[in-house]
């Protein structure tokens, strides 16, 4: 069949768009890895230690996903409702603190019960100085999945020295144009109006210090995963580390000047639209005169693709199509030099696997579901699709059990614990002082055979 009738035939991203990438569609199997299950809600956290008229707290943030909670028409609006657990253990594992939160997330249209854009949910939470170990639970009411997130803090005491410097925070403007805090670590790519922002606390006005931002780039790693029968990445390759800390180019350096005021000031400094994927770092210094040691607040976030955790356009939609092509067939898409010849190759890579329109549609919707859930649990210093855990997650599906050790993470596909065909050995590899971790899959050859059945089962549409 010629390319331009599958084109017109079938249409293949107006299928997407038309039956959308829903995650509640997916297996049924969930995999519970970092402390998110499929068909929990999904949000991340900010928690900022602060002091508030002297009181040592945390200014704590939560960005919540609407697609991932259960909305019921209530009205003429569409309803979620949360609850928000939140605790402080201290070293020993013992709870301190411990309040809950209830959250009523209202939207006007269904369809805005299907966005990603983040629901912000803010609460001070004010407690004793000391180092805590924070755990945030989220539990959606209707479903009664939960999701937990957990963190490592530090309140800082009122009665030390100051001034005293706060962590790094980030703001973007919002939709109706004023700034909010954006949490987590990653950052869609473009955009413009991003800043960070520090609080200086216990300042008096004989205080003269030098604030100093420095907005730092990374070598990173941005590339989709290698089959899992390939060679082993060298442990001093890019590949394997993920990150290279070793080798930073300075891309902004902003000094800011305070003098002459007395409790606490906040400091912003805007930041130059981040448009490369990859990992940056936001480090703030306070340099208090005559005193030697400065002041150091770090923060270090991972930029994606434009739509991140979604993929809407064709060249994402196609880009993501490397696990699912042949080597031949992903050098056709590549090749393509217009947008209007590479839908036409992507529409008719579709068509050809398989003939029933209807069984074809709902592949396509499970192959973007899986991707998309790939980037919700294992974004790191790039897209969750594009790591070792993403590749298997999209082919394979959730693993029937998942087992944590100190150094690596194990997924079985299969009872027999003994049966190596089917166990996946992913390396935890990590950097001092780094939000972010690699898995990297121990490739086998004996893999072959099973990733290639994957495969096939896939492009006849077996895998529905």
């Amino acid at each position: 069949m010629p390319v331009q009738r599958q084109t017109a035939w079938l249409g293949w991203i107006g299928v997407l768009i038309l039956v959308g990438t829903g995650t509640g569609c997916g297996s049924a199997r969930p995999v519970a890895v970092e402390g998110y299950e499929e068909g929990g809600p999904s949000f991340v956290l900010e928690a900022i230690p602060v002091l508030r008229d002297a009181q040592p707290g945390l200014e704590l943030y939560l960005g919540l996903r609407p697609r991932t909670l259960v909305f019921t028409h209530v009205d003429t609006a569409y309803q979620a409702v949360c609850e928000v657990l939140v605790r402080l253990l201290d070293e020993k594992g013992r709870v301190r603190y411990e309040q809950a939160f209830d959250d009523t997330l209202r939207v006007p249209t269904f369809a805005a019960t299907r966005a990603h854009v983040l629901h912000l949910w803010h609460r001070f939470v004010p407690y004793r100085p000391g180092r805590y170990r924070l755990e945030v639970t989220v539990t959606d009411r209707h479903s009664r999945h939960y999701t937990r997130r957990r963190r490592r803090v530090y309140l800082p005491d009122p009665a030390g020295r100051g001034p005293l410097l706060s962590p790094v925070w980030l703001e973007r403007r919002g939709a109706n144009g004023r700034y909010e805090v954006h949490p987590g670590l990653h950052v869609a790519a473009g955009v413009d109006s991003l800043r960070a922002a520090v609080e200086l606390f216990k300042l008096v006005p004989r205080h003269r210090v030098r604030v100093q931002l420095l907005l730092l780039q990374f070598p990173t790693d941005t590339s989709a995963a290698r089959p899992p029968y390939d060679l082993m990445p060298a442990p001093g390759s890019l590949a394997y580390r993920g990150v290279r800390y070793d080798r930073p180019e300075t891309l902004q350096v902003s000094t800011r000047q305070v003098e002459g005021l007395s409790g606490s000031v906040r400091i912003d400094f805007m930041l130059p639209p981040l448009v490369e994927r990859g990992v940056y770092r936001v480090e703030v210094t306070a340099q208090v005169e005559g005193q030697k040691q400065p002041a150091v607040s770090r923060r270090e976030l991972a930029v994606h693709g434009p739509t991140f955790p979604q993929v809407e356009t064709l060249d994402q939609m196609a880009e993501a199509l490397v696990y699912l092509t042949y080597p031949d067939e992903w050098e056709q898409l590549r090749a393509a030099r217009t947008p209007a010849e590479l839908r036409a190759r992507f529409d008719a890579f579709w068509g050809r696997l398989v003939g029933d329109r209807r069984k074809a549609a709902r592949l396509l919707r499970l192959y973007y579901e899986r991707v998309e859930q790939a980037n919700l649990q294992f974004s790191t210093f790039k897209e969750g699709w594009r790591t070792d855990r993403g590749m298997v997650y999209i082919m394979l599906g959730p693993p029937y059990v998942v087992e944590d050790r100190v150094d690596e993470q194990i997924w079985y596909y299969t009872y027999s614990e003994q049966d190596p065909r089917y166990t996946f050995v992913f390396e935890r590899v990590r950097w001092p002082g780094s939000p972010f971790v690699n898995y990297v899959l121990r490739r086998q050859p004996y893999y072959y055979d099973m990733w290639h059945r994957a495969l096939t089962y896939w492009r006849t549409g077996q895998v529905l």
